[in-house]
């Protein structure tokens, strides 16, 4: 009987529908819940899955992370939820206390590019790895990216339909393959159209106010800038308010990543959007298929998957009227 209860909590084979339909009323019935620590001992998945994400104060990721668990929930799961600090020696210790847990499957929004030999030794350990927002190389992990280039690219080709000429491209963590894809949107616009690119980077949020004050005093300042993310965006939009620059009409803007206030400030903000509920639905949801399938990670074809964006046209960047979208 406990063997039949146990399978068909775990959604083994085996067990006739009438006896399924029979165990879950008596579940239902009686509040019973799988003892994890049980499981555990035995060597078992926990039915817990593991999340790593930099940050949860930036909104974006948040946002992933909820979705995530409303995905997990819906199959059964909870989420262990850690954030790395934006710092690798952080990120490593949590992978190693996931395991500990006996995690079915970890979720990353990981720091470093390239796999450490840890996140290798967990994933042949037999643990599925879904990476979103970002790639690790070296890793059989399944992957949920977006359009960086192209939606960089509508963003620039819109400013320089407004007839910009100077347009400035400004933000941090240069070094990550989205930024970097958003970066190379950036340029592809600019020389297209001819003009020259100028890529301000910072090594933090922290470092943008002195950056643009420095710069948008310059005798050749921009007259439109695009930011590289939705942190970068608001830090300028401070800046630029202490400044008392009035967009657009003395600086235009146009950002990567929607604000969830944006349409709703003095000047609405053009931004291109990448659905956050998505990537991380999209995520949970090839996890789990990994977790289901029950086949090792290593033998599993690799899936990356590529979720478009769309370019939110409102006031900043020189549009009139009301806010519209293309």
């Amino acid at each position: 009987a406990q063997m039949t209860v146990s399978r068909v909590v775990n959604g083994g084979n085996y067990v006739s529908e009438g006896v399924q339909k029979r165990v879950r009323a008596a579940i239902e019935k009686l509040g019973y819940q799988p003892n994890e620590a049980a499981r555990i001992l035995k060597g078992q998945k926990a039915r817990i899955i593991g999340l790593i994400v930099p940050t949860l104060a930036d909104t974006f990721f948040s946002t992933c992370a909820n979705a995530i668990q409303d995905v997990a929930t819906r199959f059964g799961y909870m989420t262990l939820i850690q954030t790395s600090s934006s710092r690798t020696e952080v990120e490593t210790s949590e992978i190693d206390m996931m395991v500990s847990r006996n995690v079915a499957g970890l979720i990353l929004i990981p720091m470093e590019q390239t796999a450490s030999p840890r996140l290798a030794e967990v994933q042949a350990s037999g643990v599925p790895i879904v990476t979103i927002d970002r790639v690790i190389q070296g890793l059989h992990a399944s992957e949920v990216l977006v359009e960086n280039t192209l939606g960089a690219e509508k963003a620039v080709r819109h400013l320089i339909g407004h007839g910009h000429k100077r347009i400035a491209c400004l933000g941090y963590d240069t070094e990550l393959l989205s930024i970097q894809e958003r970066i190379q949107g950036y340029t592809n616009a600019m020389k297209e159209a001819g003009l020259r690119p100028q890529v301000w980077k910072v090594d933090s949020p922290n470092a943008i106010p002195a950056l643009l004050k420095r710069r948008l005093e310059g005798r050749r300042a921009p007259t439109a800038l695009f930011t590289l993310n939705n942190v970068t965006t608001i830090e300028t939009l401070r800046t630029l308010q202490a400044m008392g620059v009035r967009l657009p009409k003395e600086l235009a803007l146009a950002g990567f990543d929607d604000l969830e206030l944006a349409s709703l400030l003095t000047v609405p903000i053009t931004a291109v959007r990448q659905s956050a509920p998505e990537l991380g639905r999209s995520g949970a949801k090839l996890l789990f298929d990994m977790i289901r399938s029950g086949v090792s990670p290593s033998e599993m074809p690799k899936t990356r998957l590529v979720l478009p964006t769309e370019l939110v046209i409102r006031n900043s960047c020189g549009c009139k009227g009301a806010a519209g979208e293309s």
